[in-house]
């Protein structure tokens, strides 16, 4: 699963109203266990496409063999 996914699955009508503030709100959102979760899960998939990302250019950029 991709990152960008994961962000379109995340996106409910309850967060995007928690996303929205006003210039006179002095008090920052409280965060949830389901956003803690949410930036967990993010942060992982990261981690997963960067270790993906960093196999596949260990192969494209690998040495060439030796020839004889």
């Amino acid at each position: 699963m991709r990152l960008n996914e994961v962000k379109a699955d995340f996106q409910t009508a309850e967060e995007d109203e928690f996303s929205q503030s006003e210039k006179l709100d002095t008090r920052r959102p409280r965060l949830t266990l389901l956003h803690l979760n949410k930036l967990r899960k993010i942060r992982e998939i990261r981690k997963l496409e960067n270790e993906e990302r960093r196999e596949l250019f260990k192969k494209i950029y690998q040495r060439p063999a030796p020839t004889i």
